[in-house]
């Protein structure tokens, strides 16, 4: 009787595997973090958001492209001169002060919040986790050996920000670059994990950022990963129980 039991359960239609559902579709060059490391393709083309600008320097000439007269730095909000003059990346402007992005015509002055200074044991756990989210090293690349933190594992850390927020834990936003790939993630408050990241190609200068501010006045904040010659602007959606980055512009001064 077992036998038979046996038999008949084998003689049943085969059953139809469950359909797999595709992975959903996302912007390339703006990955959520899985423990996995993302593929890393080149950086697709964006068109800007209206009115926003960069200020970019080229063979010793400051350049703004875009944007009105108002400009923000990581200290202070400037009002850019231009020269009057035009070149290969735009107007030419008179020194801008440290400021590198432009706010569109008409926007206020903003209220900037300065980022608390961050420990060395913090800047090196924030470059591990940017290793993380870089290429890999080839085995022709000497092996990172810098003792400086802000050099660990080969990656040039160019800013570490400690950015606090309502009702929530604070979180940490960290860019760098390596062999010309150039990242900028959103970490946790102790840099043990990334939340949200953003890569960009022929980053080869060292990448800096502008701390999360509400530069428009639209009560979201944004970020600028920058560097003299890049100027990537990034908005940061906050909701109660995630972050994560949209990218608005990408400008570059070749």
């Amino acid at each position: 009787m077992l036998l038979a039991l046996l038999l008949s359960c084998g003689t049943g239609a085969p059953s139809t595997p469950d359909p797999v559902a595709p992975p959903p579709l996302t912007d390339p060059a703006i990955g959520a973090a899985t423990g996995k490391k993302a593929p890393l393709p080149l950086l697709a083309t964006v068109a800007p958001e209206p009115g926003w600008g960069a200020v970019m320097w080229q063979d010793g000439v400051w350049y703004r492209t875009g944007g009105g007269v108002l400009a923000a730095s990581s200290r202070a909000a400037v009002t850019l001169k231009p020269t009057g003059s035009t070149g290969v990346c735009g107007d030419v402007v008179a020194d801008p002060k440290g400021a590198m992005i432009v706010l569109p015509t008409g926007a206020s002055p903003p209220a900037l919040t300065p980022a608390p200074a961050i420990q060395a044991a913090l800047v090196e756990r924030a470059a591990w986790r940017l290793d993380e989210l870089l290429p890999d090293l080839d085995r022709f690349s000497p092996a990172p050996s810098s003792p400086d933190p802000s050099r660990a594992r080969g990656v040039e850390v160019g800013s570490v920000a400690k950015v606090r927020r309502h009702g929530a834990p604070p979180i940490l936003v960290a860019t760098g670059h390596r062999d010309c790939t150039g990242v900028i993630a959103v970490l946790s408050a102790d840099a043990s994990s990334a939340l949200a990241y953003g890569t960009l190609d022929h980053a080869c200068e060292p990448l800096r950022v502008l701390p999360p501010n509400d530069l428009d006045g639209d009560k979201a904040r944004e970020l600028v990963a920058w560097s003299r010659s890049r100027v990537a602007l990034y908005r940061l959606v906050e909701t109660p129980g995630s972050v994560s980055l949209v990218r608005l512009a990408d400008w570059s001064c070749p």
